[in-house]
């Protein structure tokens, strides 16, 4: 629970992100593997040096057909921020959207953070309202 408050604390989308001051030898939690929402929706995550690739496991979910985001690590070792895309079904058709991500790997197996929700008119895919909206990952592999 401290950690998730931590999280929120650190990626609050009005707020400054990660204070200057932080120490400097924060251990680094592995950001790799595949992480599953509280929705059942699977994200396989790929770190290659500061960049951190997120791909939707496809099939996790039947609403969305892909997922794609490039992160990068900022001073904390453990927060990546970054912005994608992902395809989804509304109604008939497949629309794509924009999407960003401001998360933290707070423990080895948490993940916590914001991500981009949008609410698209149906008929034309257009984005009728978007917020900011938390979200916690589980690693499940």
């Amino acid at each position: 629970m401290r950690a998730l408050i931590l999280a929120l604390l650190l990626l609050s989308p009005q707020g400054p992100g990660v204070p200057n001051n932080l120490p400097k030898d924060i251990p680094k939690n592995d950001p790799n593997g595949v992480w599953q929402s509280d929705t059942g929706t699977k994200f396989q995550m790929t770190l290659t040096g500061s960049d951190l690739k997120v791909q939707l496991v496809e099939g996790s979910n039947p609403v969305y057909l892909k997922y794609e985001m490039d992160l990068k690590n900022g001073d904390n070792p453990n927060i990546y921020t970054g912005s994608g895309y992902f395809i989804a079904k509304v109604k008939d058709k497949q629309c794509r959207f924009d999407t960003t991500w401001n998360i933290a790997v707070v423990q080895t197996e948490i993940i916590a953070g914001f991500m981009s929700h949008v609410w698209p008119d149906p008929d034309t895919c257009e984005v009728k309202d978007r917020a900011d909206e938390f979200v916690q990952l589980k690693k499940v592999k």
